[in-house]
């Protein structure tokens, strides 16, 4: 299920929710309740998306160690299925399970909430069963759910326009960090007879291509400070926070292919993830509506 993935998913969703208005603001209004001693109508509406969100990846994931079991008995042995734990069949039900609890916590949401949700849901199934065998087609789609953990999160807090802004940068960072995970699992994927971005133009393609991707991100992120989207604060995270980590990722992808450095880059774009978000909740704090 990935625990650790599931968990920046349900953030990124929070985040989309928080923008709304001055996050803090918001976060102390959730934790002193309403006045008839409630939760926040839009909390509530952004609790359920960000738990929908973390279980339809869950379900994601359980489906995809399915399909990847031959590449992860040479990736990844000690995962749950290659490893004997658990067997597939039991995946497959933990799977399905997942997917329909997640589909049943966007109702709430309304329409748009549910249109979200079943895109995801069929785009992760898509992604399993057809698209990570398409060099660049699984990156994007990979990249694009990622961004839309943050539109999840506008549509349940009333902020859509606001998400736009992360969503960008959260395609950007995971397009550039699945491009390096097709680098790190090229030999089992070789094995298995898929056709990823690595192992069809080559690992050093793959990384310069996730390099120029990170760099792109670079640029993008500085754009809202220059512009006064965003305030110093903003600045200050991704100076110190962001920057440093997707740096060195980009840097570790340019340098001639290892398979501990690869593992490192990848290291570094996931620790850039939680810190990406901190920046943006810091962008918004402070931040005159327009």
């Amino acid at each position: 299920m990935r625990p650790v993935n599931m968990a920046i998913c349900a953030f990124s969703v929070a985040c989309g929710g928080l923008i709304g208005g001055q996050p803090l603001e918001r976060l102390a209004g959730v934790l002193a309740f309403e006045a008839d001693g409630g939760f926040p109508a839009w909390a509530i509406r952004v609790a359920y998306a960000a738990v929908s969100a973390s279980l339809i990846l869950a379900a994601g994931n359980a489906f995809n160690d399915v399909r990847d079991i031959e590449t992860d008995r040479i990736n990844a042995p000690r995962r749950p299925i290659p490893s004997g734990m658990v067997s597939t069949a039991a995946a497959v039900v933990l799977s399905v399970m997942l997917c329909a609890a997640g589909l049943i916590l966007s109702l709430p949401l309304g329409g748009a909430g549910i249109a979200v949700a079943i895109t995801a849901a069929v785009l992760l199934f898509l992604y399993d069963v057809r698209l990570k065998g398409v060099p660049l087609a699984g990156n994007v789609s990979v990249a694009f759910l990622g961004g839309l953990a943050f539109v999840y999160g506008g549509v349940a807090g009333d902020c859509i326009r606001e998400s736009l802004v992360p969503a960008v940068f959260a395609i950007l960072l995971h397009l550039g960090r699945e491009l390096v995970k097709d680098a790190e699992d090229v030999e089992g994927d070789r094995e298995a007879g898929l056709s990823t971005a690595a192992t069809a133009w080559g690992v050093r393609t793959a990384l310069r291509l996730a390099a120029a991707v990170l760099i792109v991100l670079l640029i993008a992120t500085a754009i809202p400070f220059f512009n006064g989207y965003f305030g110093l604060p903003y600045a200050l995270v991704l100076l110190f926070g962001v920057w440093p980590a997707v740096r060195m990722g980009a840097v570790l992808a340019f340098r001639p292919p290892a398979r501990d450095r690869i593992s490192r880059a990848s290291l570094f774009l996931k620790i850039a993830m939680p810190a990406g978000i901190l920046a943006v909740l810091a962008g918004f704090q402070g931040r005159s509506p327009l």
